[in-house]
């Protein structure tokens, strides 16, 4: 009786495992993704608001890029975060 729960148990372990291993790798995508929106701000943010300083219109649109790429980031990390229990 007991090689058969052992047996039954396999599937369950294996699948446990694979959901940690799915969480490092969606937790790794998230740091590096993380990494490289940061080197991006930090490198182009002070070009491009020099470059729209005068324009209202062209500060909005660079302003919107930028919240969408932060917007986009957070969801990553919200949905990598939420699914770690699975």
């Amino acid at each position: 009786m007991s090689i058969s729960s052992s047996i039954s148990a396999a599937p369950a372990v294996k699948l446990a495992a694979a959901a940690v291993n799915n969480f490092q790798h969606r937790l790794v995508i998230c740091l590096v993704h993380t990494l490289l929106n940061a080197i991006i701000i930090v490198r182009f943010f002070p070009v491009l608001y020099k470059a729209t300083a005068n324009e209202a219109f062209q500060q909005i649109g660079v302003s919107l890029l930028f919240a969408v790429m932060l917007g986009s980031l957070g969801r990553m990390w919200f949905l990598a975060l939420m699914n770690r229990n699975r």
